[in-house]
């Protein structure tokens, strides 16, 4: 009878919730994404919906932090982000006289880039490349999108007339979140109507930055698709057993 060894795992956070820990996780956050980008410049919100906005807002980034985050400390940081958001949102919407502060866009800013980098991270891992990875690095490119749309959000707070937009809608703020992050991503993606346009130079900055992170789809299917060939290679090269040699 032989002993058995005794593995002693090095020390692991426990995930809180096992079914977001899953790849399929990145699935969920990206079906968040997808309501906030596209059917959020559809409307034009009044007060309740914008509170509604801040807490689907807030639901994305939470599901993001535990579809993509593995250590607990930076996940408690990121919904500790996330609490304080949409709390700054309630007061401002309460209060409009803090919104010039800024400081509810800049936490939102802060959560989405760290969601990004958790985001590329758990994409690009090692490992069997399946279809919820892929559709991770396609919630990288829609955080990315958003990340710079609040970013503009935030500039404009500071300089109004930052970004110029076509009054095409009469009394519709131009710092409203949904016509920046329409402007984001026409910026991101290279499509531009001439309905918007950056004027002051730090938004000009931001653009050129942006459309040149619009280059990143082609860099996403070439990553991965060289780690799916090359996990089959690994896989399918097998070590071939030494030939016995006979003696004569």
């Amino acid at each position: 009878m032989q002993p058995r060894s005794n593995q002693i795992s090095g020390p692991t956070d426990a995930p809180l919730f096992p079914f977001w820990v899953a790849d399929r996780g990145l699935s969920f956050f990206l079906a968040f994404l997808v309501l906030i980008t596209i059917f959020v410049p559809m409307i034009r919100l009044s007060r309740p919906g914008r509170i509604g906005l801040d807490l689907m807002f807030a639901f994305m980034l939470f599901s993001g932090a535990v579809a993509t985050i593995r250590q607990k400390a930076l996940m408690y940081l990121v919904v500790a982000v996330t609490v304080l958001e949409f709390a700054g949102d309630l007061i401002v919407e309460i209060n409009s006289s803090f919104a010039h502060l800024g400081w509810d866009t800049a936490l939102k800013v802060s959560g989405l880039a760290i969601l990004v980098v958790m985001t590329l991270r758990h994409t690009f891992r090692p490992g069997r490349v399946s279809v919820h990875r892929v559709m991770g690095g396609v919630a990288a490119y829609l955080l990315i999108g958003l990340t710079w749309g609040f970013g503009y959000k935030l500039l404009m707070e500071r300089r109004p007339d930052a970004i110029h937009f076509q009054s095409s809608v009469a009394g519709s703020p131009t710092g409203e979140p949904s016509r920046l992050i329409y402007f984001s991503f026409a910026t991101l993606t290279s499509v531009s109507y001439g309905d918007a346009y950056p004027i002051h130079r730090v938004a000009r900055s931001m653009a050129m930055a942006e459309a040149l992170i619009g280059l990143y789809p082609s860099i996403l299917t070439a990553t991965l698709v060289g780690m799916a060939l090359q996990a089959r290679s690994g896989g399918g090269q097998q070590a071939e057993p030494p030939k016995k040699v006979t003696p004569i």
